[in-house]
């Protein structure tokens, strides 16, 4: 538990670092300031116009909105009040205003907003030549296609609308409720047929939409439509009835559709019935090799973990036949977590010759060669791994007892380079003053998809400079500028992360690498299961360890703030070493997918594995990679702090897992 001379005045604090934080450099710094003129208003009482422009607006008074607006035309951030200007009356507006709008802050995102905006306010007016006129090509999103092509119906390419129209009404899901004119068109023009509602209760069926599936049987009108809609819904309901079906019914394009979804749908419900229908099912209706292995490779995939012999039996014989590389690695750690050796070469030797020449297959074939007692084979392959900037090349060279080398490049930060782009960086700069954060990221995004390469290096080592961590990341990211570590891993809020490494005795690299997978440093990041913050914790992870560590937790809202998000977050990773002995690959495991599993994963394994064989054993992928990145992150950190470079512990090294 903290002690109360470093728990006061925290906030003070946080501001500080957060004016630091957003301080550009120097050079660039100047080189911005010199493209506006001298300013009667200093930039702090410009900031606070524009926020009570904001505030006026977003409470309908125009007036001191009109008036505070005026006032600071030289403000960075001045196109968001003619934005929000704008679009406030834009179904006044006409397509050559809306288009000049457009063209002047062309370098803004907010465009595809306002495009996208105007669009239905032309469809609301049902002016469909305008439309044409304003969105000539195919938009993105599928409200504003079923209003362009609906547009089409009305004043254009009627080809082209009954196209558009039938590839928008198949699918699987419920389509937006902008598309419900447009399928009328389709309707009334006698497209609308029973075939096209049976092709999409299969989608509907292949997506798992039972409500959608029997909302589309009250659309059929023929006979033999609603005979075969009874199929489909009774195989939907009852899929073990698939081979009688199979074997009873006329060998169609549409039977043969609906047959192999049924039977993948048994194959999730119950795959040792799978396996006993498999033969009538795929012979009744006439299957290729081709059609009977995908079939046979979906069932084998319910089939990993199986321990019936005569499941795995089955199994085994298909998957000796299948071209499905992410099915035949997945069979070879089912013979990794039994320490099978040579049943691990016979499953190497099936994958296809690309996929043996990654560094990972030419990993594992040293290490069977090892396992299997050929040392000068082994021995001849790890050193030709080593040295590269990867998990299999350090493992390598482990096994070797080589120490860990790669190369890594830099780029230098040239201001004259983003002249171009002074303008956007300076608006980025006022939006993470303002704590604008979503916009800022916006912004960055929309500014690395109009630059090179060789900009995106510069912008990446500008945000570096500027303590923008994130934002640099990402930009190293959209540039894949793999060998750039110095600006692929900031040392990012590194007061709290020290401090907070000393406190819990944990390695301040540690904590870097973690929170660099986590989040890649942004603050206010949140996983689709609800994670949040730097270390990205659930609320009821960071509640319950709140409790444990004496800390008054305040809810959700602060875990953006980075001390309170490190402080439980390296609370947490040091609870789950606790329990795991100081083993930091069984604590990254349990920290991504949470301690029980990583328990259960160890007790499968029983002590048959060593580190390496243990993390490629994991069964869930992200874990897996989770693991093996934030070990290599670690050994990142510590070349850019000049620490010794260090892969795993004695203990992670010896123990048996």
């Amino acid at each position: 538990m903290l002690s109360m001379k470093y728990s006061i005045n925290t906030k003070v604090y946080i501001k500080s670092v957060d004016r630091i934080r957003k301080a550009a450099p120097i050079g660039l710094a100047l080189l911005i300031a010199g493209i506006a003129p001298a300013q009667a208003l200093s930039l702090d009482e410009q900031r606070t116009r524009y926020e009570k422009a904001i505030a006026a607006i977003e409470r309908n008074d125009l007036a001191t909105f009109s008036s505070l607006k005026a006032q600071i035309k030289d403000y960075p951030l001045y196109p968001y009040l003619e934005y929000r200007d704008f679009t406030r009356d834009l179904n006044q507006a006409s397509p050559k205003q809306v288009e000049n709008f457009l063209a002047r802050y062309d370098a803004l995102p907010f465009t595809d907003t306002v495009r996208a905006r105007y669009m239905n306010v032309l469809a609301s007016q049902k002016d469909w030549k305008a439309l044409l006129k304003f969105q000539p090509s195919v938009p993105r999103g599928e409200s504003y296609q079923c209003n362009y092509y609906y547009a089409h119906s009305q004043a254009g390419d009627k080809a082209l609308a009954l196209s558009g129209a039938k590839s928008l009404y198949l699918s699987g899901s419920s389509v937006d409720r902008a598309c419900d004119k447009l399928f009328d068109y389709l309707d009334d023009k006698g497209k609308l047929t029973d075939k096209l509602v049976l092709d999409r209760m299969l989608l509907a069926f292949e997506n798992r939409n039972g409500n959608l599936v029997r909302y589309l049987d009250k659309q059929l009108s023929g006979t033999t439509a609603k005979a075969q809609a009874d199929d489909v819904l009774a195989l939907y309901k009852k899929p073990q009835g698939v081979a009688d079906f199979s074997k009873k019914s006329k060998v169609t394009p549409f039977n043969q559709r609906l047959t192999q979804m049924a039977f993948e749908r048994l194959a999730r419900s119950d795959a040792e019935e799978a396996v006993a229908q498999f033969k009538r099912t795929v012979e009744g209706q006439h299957y290729s090799k081709s059609e009977r292995q995908k079939m046979a490779d979906y069932l084998t995939s319910r089939l990993m973990s199986t321990d019936d012999d005569k499941l795995a039996a089955w199994r085994d014989k298909w998957l000796k036949t299948t071209a499905n590389q992410s099915l035949l690695e997945r069979r070879f750690r089912v013979s990794l977590t039994q320490a099978d050796w040579p049943a691990l070469a016979g499953w190497l030797s099936r994958m296809s010759a690309s996929e043996r020449k990654t560094l990972k297959w030419r990993y594992w074939e040293a290490r069977i060669a090892l396992e299997t007692g050929d040392m000068a084979r082994a021995n001849k392959l790890f050193e030709a791994m080593v040295g590269e900037r990867n998990f299999y090349s350090v493992a390598a060279a482990s096994h070797l007892n080589k120490p860990i080398a790669f190369d890594y490049s830099t780029s230098a930060l040239d201001v004259k380079a983003l002249a171009p782009y002074k303008t956007s960086l300076r608006r980025i700069s006022e939006l993470l003053e303002l704590d604008k954060l979503t916009a800022a990221k916006r912004e960055w995004y929309h500014l690395l998809e109009r630059v090179n390469s060789q900009e995106k290096a510069m912008l990446a080592a500008y945000a570096a400079e500027s303590n923008w961590h994130h934002l640099a990341v990402q930009a190293t990211i959209s540039g894949k500028l793999w060998d750039h570590l110095e600006y692929r891993f900031p040392v990012a809020h590194r007061w709290w992360f020290e401090f907070f490494s000393k406190e819990r005795e944990l390695p301040l690299t540690t904590l870097l690498a973690l929170s660099r997978q986590e989040s890649a440093f942004y603050t206010h990041a949140v996983s689709p299961v609800g994670a949040r913050g730097l270390m990205q914790l659930m609320p009821a992870t960071a509640k319950e360890t709140s409790k444990k560590l004496g800390f008054r937790y305040l809810g959700v809202s602060t875990l953006s703030d980075p001390g309170i998000n490190i402080r439980l977050g390296s609370g947490y990773l040091k609870m789950l070493l606790d329990q795991f002995d100081d083993n930091r690959i069984l604590a990254f495991a349990g920290y991504n997918a949470g301690p029980h599993r990583a328990t259960r994963w160890l007790e499968k394994t029983d002590g048959k594995l060593d580190a390496i064989a243990f993390i490629e054993a994991i069964p869930f992928n992200e874990t897996r990679r989770y693991v093996q990145n934030v070990l290599m992150y670690d050994v990142y950190y510590r070349k850019l702090l000049g620490q010794p470079l260090q892969f795993l512990s004695e203990n992670e090294a010896n123990r048996r897992y």
